[in-house]
């Protein structure tokens, strides 16, 4: 019987080759799902001024304690704020300013009255300052005041290093004057698919040909783990054709070459054969499935990962090995997290570390776990179907039915 690398021993061999790529400066409107190359502090105080959180008057409380539409306190208008102006006059006793939501609030006030607190609610859009106003209902002293720094206060702590941007996050940091983001340089991979019977989407299918799935779901799987993908295009199963694909791949200044089937032993795996050409192989099984025929290596002295050629593999080998491969170049800290589920059926394995499609739901406050269409590798609709993938340890060759089993979320 042959020996089979185990998963976690072919995840090490691989990681050993890679660390984490160094940092480059962003412009911030390039920076939406970059990773964070060190830890970010406040700059500024948010909001930076105290200001109006509403349209109305700016006040001085005491000036209009006890108002009411019985018995309104009139007050001078002096001066009208709009945001993005300052102030140029102080309130004093009997006097009020009418202030713009956003504005800055004027030296001497202690809050704002709303505009539906007074008399000019009806009026408030017309352009003509009133010369004075009456208010209808008091406020107390920092009423309808965002203050300096209610927000974040210069010095404390937006982000760790290796956060992951998202929109809200490039919103905050734009709101902080951040031009431009210390990130991590972000991970380049080249894909090269092959195969006589690949077909490209929307052509026409002859006889014993497929469409190719396996470039555009190993693409954009990738990519959702961070990585730029450069799309070297299908080869046939042929040794020049593979190398002509390959030719330039020293210019493309890639972290990792990835190809999709021509590892295994058939007649037609020729990538095989090109990569011991002009570099090595570490491995080329491990203990898997599906996915078995994962080989890993170098190519040009370039990382090299191929993946095996049914859809399912190369999905399920994608995210057990290059994942972390990816998550090692952008320096990300990440554990699989794993949940327990009860089968609702007996599972039988063939004895490797398994990855089964399962389609896991909520019964009664636990997880429950069952197989998601047909599990064969080949069978792409099974990923469709699927919401998580259960892990049967190896060595284990079935799984009774109500027994608890590992799963991760996909």
């Amino acid at each position: 019987m042959e020996k089979l690398l185990s998963v976690e021993s072919a995840r090490t061999i691989i990681l050993e080759k890679f660390k984490m790529k160094n940092s480059v400066l962003l412009p911030i409107n390039q920076s939406m799902g970059k990773i964070l190359s060190k830890d970010i502090f406040a700059i500024l105080n948010l909001p930076p001024f105290n200001n109006s959180s509403m349209d109305g008057f700016a006040v001085l409380s005491e000036n209009i304690r006890g108002a009411t539409e019985e018995n309104p306190i009139e007050l001078k208008i002096i001066e009208d704020i709009a945001a993005g102006t300052a102030p140029k006059h102080q309130i004093n006793p009997g006097q009020a300013s009418r202030i713009m939501t956003g504005a800055p609030l004027p030296p001497g006030a202690d809050a704002v009255v709303p505009v539906e607190f007074t008399n000019f609610s009806d009026r408030y859009y017309q352009k003509e300052l009133p010369s004075h106003i009456y208010v209808y209902k008091s406020v107390s002293s920092g009423d309808y005041i965002r203050p300096e720094g209610q927000d974040i206060q210069v010095g404390e702590k937006i982000f760790s290093k290796g956060h992951l941007l998202r929109p809200q996050d490039l919103g905050f940091l734009a709101a902080q004057g951040f031009g431009e983001i210390e990130t991590v340089q972000q991970p380049v991979i080249a894909l090269l698919s092959s195969g006589d019977e690949l077909t490209q989407p929307g052509e026409t299918l002859y006889p014993g040909k497929i469409y190719d799935s396996n470039t555009i779901t190993i693409k954009t799987l990738l990519e959702s783990f961070g990585a730029k993908v450069i799309d070297l295009g299908v080869a046939k199963d042929d040794l020049q054709d593979i190398k002509n694909k390959l030719l330039n791949i020293q210019t493309l200044h890639i972290d990792l070459l990835v190809s999709t089937a021509g590892v295994s032993v058939g007649v037609y795996d020729f990538i095989r054969d090109v990569i011991l050409e002009d570099g090595n192989l570490s491995f080329w099984k491990v203990n898997i499935r599906p996915g078995k025929p994962l080989t890993f290596g170098e190519y040009q002295k370039i990382p090299f990962i191929g993946l095996p050629g049914n859809p399912v593999s190369a999905f399920v080998s994608a995210l057990v090995f290059i994942k972390p491969i990816i998550n090692q170049l952008l320096g990300i800290q990440e554990k699989l997290i794993l949940h327990s589920a009860i089968i609702v059926e007996e599972i039988i394995s063939d004895g490797r570390e398994s990855y089964l499609r399962a389609d896991i739901s909520i019964n009664q406050g636990n997880y429950q776990a069952r197989l998601a269409s047909h599990q064969g590798s080949g069978n792409i609709f099974s990923l469709v179907c699927a919401n998580a993938l259960l892990i049967i340890p190896a060595g284990v060759k079935s799984v009774p039915k109500g027994n608890e089993v590992n799963f991760f979320w996909i």
